[in-house]
């Protein structure tokens, strides 16, 4: 574009200089301020004014601040097709069960509920020396505002724990790259909204790269098993109202005064079920104990007094019998010389020999009444005694129940080992049973499979399946220069084919029956089930985390 300026000189070049000064001045003040406006900025261009030698920018005008709203966006990204339903979960919430899928290769984790991804995000896993542990874990504690007990109290909100030995997602700096002690960070803006989605004992799947759950059956896959109960017609004809799969209603117990309905319960509803059954026997047994307790308290107290009594008796005859045998002598108002004395070859006994002979009579009497009641209430309180061991023992009993019903309304876990030989099943993070178990060529590796039943039929007779295949991998043998050139130190690990597939895995495994009907009473949305060729992991304990296998 030619200047003006030049063009303007050279027009005023070629006129003749016989024009007027104030003619020159003019065109130069005109030309000046074209050129101005031309190199100035859009918004002085618009405006028309600026100063001609150095452009000055107008001041912006104020303008009140606006709530501050943290976009989803610039903290995790969606797949592409999947941003609808991110946001949705986010106003609805996600359905259960959530997982969370952390890819440390990627730095970034993925959240999925039972209708698949919802949103992902980014992370940053432990450094070097520090590597965050690959596996299977579950969330085992959760704190809006936790400070670690291993660094100095350093701030960890949001804190979602999946080991005890302090290894948690939580909220903190996310670089782009490995930077925790072992910790798996997330964004600030993002820590609040999983919190919020997920639930105790919600799985967690830590692996060398992304994975991702699929669509899976399989004949060995358990079904849940519904049960019959005898519910009055008015609940039942509100229960069938609802779906029939829902959990049972408040006042399922049986009423033997109104008519009465079977209705099939999933394991869960069944459970609750059996919770009001337990709790109303814990009231009576615990009423019943209350009961023996007293009595046996008595019994034991007119048993410890017929024990003084009976003292008090036995002490009574020896006095008598000491008094009769040494009576006290006879006073008399005149002594007669022996020569003179009245021979008596049967004498009469004395008044006071009378008196202690009936003393001891009377003596013995009350003591073997005393020995008789000593023996009834001894009796009584040895029964009374036995009556509130087995009181108290029906309400342990019915207590044990409760914490049983209690138990089976929590989401069961099935792990299968090759390396241990043996399937074990927990619920509740409690050990339920574990029996040893078949493996088709237990030399050969298997892999490490979770499947996870996500969503019941409408009958509740079959159950929806989800399986996630962990890749194996093997240690980087890049050189460090390699290594810096990567994203991540774990992006530098190579992954390999695992194992088996999925279904492989499970073609291999002979479940027993026992095995398969103690699932099937037990397993409901959220159950899962692990097959892997590792042993239990010594993270786990032993009433207070879910099955944790790690993977390296």
């Amino acid at each position: 574009m030619r200047n003006p300026i030049s063009g303007a000189i050279s027009t005023l070049a070629a006129r003749p200089l016989v024009r007027s000064a104030l003619t020159v001045v003019t065109a130069l003040s005109a030309v000046l301020f074209a050129d101005a406006l031309l190199s100035a900025p859009p918004a002085a261009a618009q405006q028309g004014f600026g100063n001609f030698f150095s452009y000055q920018a107008p001041k912006p005008r104020r303008t009140a601040k606006k709530k501050r709203q943290v976009d989803p966006a610039a903290t995790q990204r969606a797949e592409p097709g999947k941003a609808g339903e991110a946001k949705k979960a986010e106003k609805s919430g996600p359905t259960q069960p959530v997982s969370i899928i952390v890819s440390l290769g990627d730095q970034h984790a993925s959240i999925y509920d039972a209708n698949g991804f919802v949103t992902r995000t980014r992370v940053s896993s432990g450094q070097a020396g520090h590597r965050t542990p690959s596996g299977v874990f579950s969330i085992i504690g959760k704190s809006r505002w936790h400070r670690s007990n291993i660094y100095s109290g350093a701030p960890m909100p949001y804190m979602q724990r999946i080991t005890w030995s302090g290894v948690a997602l939580h909220a903190g700096v996310v670089p782009g790259y490995p930077a925790s002690h072992g910790c798996i960070r997330l964004p600030a803006g993002f820590a609040p909204q999983l919190f919020g989605m997920t639930r105790m004992g919600a799985r967690v799947v830590v692996s060398p790269s992304d994975v991702q759950p699929v669509e899976f059956s399989h004949p060995l896959l358990p079904t849940p098993k519904m049960q019959e109960v005898q519910v009055p017609q008015e609940t039942a004809t509100q229960t069938a109202q609802q779906a029939s799969v829902e959990l049972a209603s408040a006042d399922v117990s049986p009423d033997k005064t109104a008519a009465t309905e079977t209705k099939l319960l999933n394991p869960i509803a069944f459970a609750s079920v059996l919770k009001k059954r337990a709790v109303a026997e814990k009231a009576a047994a615990s009423a019943a104990e209350k009961a023996a307790l007293q009595a046996a308290q008595t019994a034991g107290a007119e048993a410890r007094q017929a024990t003084t009594d009976l003292d008090k008796a036995e002490a009574n005859l020896k006095a008598a019998e000491a008094k009769a045998a040494d009576p006290a002598p006879v006073p008399s108002a005149k002594v007669q010389p022996a020569s003179q004395a009245p021979t008596d070859t049967g004498a009469t006994p004395s008044p006071e020999e009378v008196a202690a002979q009936a003393e001891v009579a009377q003596a013995k009497a009350a003591l073997e009444q005393a020995r008789a009641t000593k023996a009834e209430k001894s009796a009584a309180a040895f029964a009374a005694v036995e009556a509130y061991k087995l009181a108290a023992a029906r309400a342990e009993e019915a207590g044990n129940l409760i914490d049983e019903a209690e138990r089976r309304s929590e989401q069961v876990s099935v792990l299968i080992s090759r390396k241990e030989g043996r399937i074990f099943i927990r619920q509740a993070w409690k050990p339920v049973w574990e029996a040893p178990i078949t493996i088709r060529d237990p030399e050969r590796p298997i892999g490490t499979h979770i499947y996870s039943a996500v969503e019941p039929s409408a009958d509740g007779s079959k159950m929806r399946w989800t399986a996630i295949t962990m890749p194996a991998a093997k240690a980087s043998t890049s050189s460090s220069r390699d290594r810096k050139k990567s994203k991540t130190a774990e992006a530098s690990q190579a992954a390999v084919a695992p194992p088996e597939t999925a279904s492989g895995a499970l073609d291999r495994i002979e479940l027993p029956d026992d095995a398969r009907q103690r699932i099937s009473e037990l397993l409901w949305t959220g159950g899962s089930l692990i097959v892997t060729d590792e042993p239990r992991s010594p993270e786990m304990s032993e009433n207070a985390t879910d099955f944790i296998v790690l993977t390296r």
